[in-house]
């Protein structure tokens, strides 16, 4: 029960009543080469993952390896781009590809290989059945201006909050996994500790302004840095320009906050070192994340269902974070 930023859920409502209310779209844009190893293939799935997808790909293809930039919801009609190492081989016969769950849209020859992260933003299309524009639309003008708490959607934590139990018990007992469930599994834990301390700022109503000591993130948090002028680092946040950032713990890298901000995690996490030491001895980096998002081109209109929603998001943001904010699904 993560804390609201602007008061919780004005209206109760349904997300993704039919899978075609809940659409993705991975923004992704390459030069191809029209030669190279590597087959590029843009595809629109319903009812799979994102791992499901690859491995059909993969089989029909015989391709050597496949990538994906970013993971898209399963129940959901979602478009993105995966690039398959075809060395020795011709690109295979797309055309022909058949699935019911997923279609590919269009491929390309490329002499690079596509890998995780590289695209930046997710577009959205979401339909919220049961509740109309008009009850929403003052709040959407307040998050599409002032932003919403980033936390890390459910999504992240399965079912029941079932991978964060998982996760704690693989720390704690140290058996082997696959690469996949250790990646997901550590990814589970740093999530969960990040939204501690989001929820923390959320409650103390600075979640969006900063602290002294505080990390900064500029635009969508790839650059980190400090700013030594509190009234200019005030400025920016307001602006909307730099967001304060929480943390990703892992292994100690130069990116200590400092003073309140120090403090304030240090309090949060008190609990939780078992944890952070065990994030460490198993070499993940440390890294910071913006407490804050801001969507790109948020707009509400009605519809037959209820009301819809388009906006754009950067790279691992969760639509169902924004949506909270609004109705109770």
């Amino acid at each position: 029960m993560l804390p609201y930023a602007w008061g919780g859920p004005l209206a109760t409502g349904q997300l993704r009543a039919k899978p075609e209310h809940f659409q993705v779209t991975e923004l992704l844009e390459v030069d191809f080469s029209a030669a190279g190893e590597f087959d590029w293939v843009y595809v629109e799935k319903n009812g799979l993952s994102t791992p499901e997808a690859a491995e059909l790909l993969q089989q029909f293809s015989v391709a050597k390896d496949i990538s994906y930039s970013g993971l898209k919801d399963k129940d959901a009609v979602t478009r993105q781009w995966f690039s398959l190492h075809m060395l020795g081989q011709a690109s295979a016969d797309w055309q022909n590809f058949n699935h019911s769950g997923l279609r590919v849209l269009d491929s390309q020859r490329h002499q690079r290989k596509l890998r995780r992260g590289t695209h930046r933003y997710n577009q959205f299309t979401l339909v919220l059945s049961g509740v109309s524009a008009d009850e929403l639309s003052e709040r959407v003008q307040c998050v599409a201006e002032q932003g919403f708490p980033n936390y890390f959607g459910e999504q992240r934590f399965g079912h029941g909050g079932n991978n964060l139990d998982q996760a704690r018990r693989w720390l704690s007992g140290g058996r082997k996994v696959s690469r996949f469930k250790r990646g997901l599994w550590l990814s589970v834990l740093r999530s969960h500790l990040f939204n501690c301390v989001l929820a923390e700022r959320v409650q103390q109503a600075n979640w969006n302004q900063p602290l002294p000591g505080d990390l900064f993130c500029l635009g969508d948090g790839n650059s980190v840095f400090q700013e030594a002028d509190d009234e200019l680092a005030a400025a920016r946040v307001n602006a909307g320009e730099i967001h304060p950032s929480g943390p990703l713990p892992g292994s100690v890298g130069r990116i200590w906050v400092e003073s309140a901000a120090l403090e304030l995690e240090r309090e949060v996490l008190a609990t939780e070192q078992d944890t952070i030491a065990a994030l460490a001895a198993r070499r993940v980096d440390a890294a910071r994340r913006p407490l804050r998002v801001i969507p790109k081109a948020l707009t509400i209109t009605g519809v037959a269902e209820g009301c819809q929603l388009e906006f754009s998001l950067s790279k691992g943001c969760f639509a169902t974070a924004l949506v909270r904010e609004l109705i109770d699904y």
